[in-house]
């Protein structure tokens, strides 16, 4: 026989999307300090955040399929290697099926931009919102300073810009 505390944590738990720990339910709020899960990149290298600490860290979410993301990732990838120097880094997360996919994407639109591939912990955050692509601007301190879920436009992208 059930108890009644092991009924509700089990109730409580099926409500948690997969991958999502209790205290990561609360959407990203801007201003929060965010904590970055470990990200493997296309190349098979792991993203050093540590190596990143003081620098705009611009994360976001895509698939090859997503003609808004086709769109958007020409306008971003200008604006990574026009602000570079500056301090901005851009990571971003394919939702793709497979490696290959994404690496065709990333070959295909000549990016220089670093990409990985999504996790649990990763897709987690992406549920979140609902949408792509999804653009998180994480600030100098390492706070949450703006999410955009759609396509942003040249001139959107680039204010950006204000936080370096």
């Amino acid at each position: 026989m059930i108890d009644r505390r092991t009924f509700t944590l089990s109730v409580l738990a099926s409500l948690i999307p997969a991958g999502m720990a209790l205290g990561q339910v609360s959407p990203w709020k801007i201003g929060d300090a965010v904590k970055l899960p470990a990200l493997t990149l296309l190349n098979g290298q792991p993203v050093d955040w540590g190596a990143l600490k003081g620098k705009v860290i611009v994360l976001e979410f895509w698939g090859s399929w997503c003609p808004f993301c086709s769109r958007q990732n020409p306008i971003l990838d200008r604006f990574y290697k026009t602000n570079q120097a500056r301090g901005l880094e851009v990571i971003t997360i394919s939702l793709d099926k497979t490696v290959d996919a994404a690496q065709q994407y990333m070959k295909k639109g000549g990016y220089s931009f670093k990409a990985g591939m999504v996790t649990p912990d990763w897709d987690a955050i992406y549920k979140q919102r609902r949408g792509l692509p999804q653009l998180f601007v994480i600030d100098r301190q390492g706070r949450l300073a703006l999410v955009e879920v759609r396509e942003m436009l040249e001139d959107e992208l680039l204010e950006i810009a204000r936080f370096l």
